[in-house]
């Protein structure tokens, strides 16, 4: 159990990361990769050049992404919609965005909601 809460922690971790100096930022998403793969089926500890491979592979899709969403709207401006439209005909990844965005709305509503309560005294 204990292995399973320090797989998924990721407020300690954060913390740390945000400390962390410019060398560990180099590979800021292998947690996140090494949970995905071991959420895939894969061990728990996979293989270094594996999260190399992969997270080339995640790095390389979001750079020609940003580039691309830079042509597309405004001139050297990215917009969310211009990730949108991007997107628009891969169904699965235009839904996936939709939700999370959805969810990071309702938690915004939430966190505001959470705040305004005054604390009884």
């Amino acid at each position: 159990m204990d292995d399973d809460e320090d797989l998924f922690a990721s407020d300690v971790d954060e913390d740390k990361e945000k400390n962390a100096n410019p060398e560990d930022k180099k590979h800021a998403l292998r947690r996140d990769l090494r949970t995905m793969v071991y959420g895939f089926g894969d061990d728990k500890e996979p293989s270094d050049k594996t999260l190399d491979v992969l997270e080339a592979i995640v790095l390389n899709y979001i750079k020609e992404l940003c580039q691309l969403a830079m042509k597309v709207g405004k001139p050297d401006k990215m917009a969310l919609e211009d990730i949108h439209y991007l997107i628009r005909r891969d169904s699965k990844k235009f839904s996936r965005v939709k939700d999370l965005l959805s969810m990071s709305e309702e938690l915004k509503k939430a966190r505001k909601q959470f705040d305004e309560v005054k604390p009884i005294l």
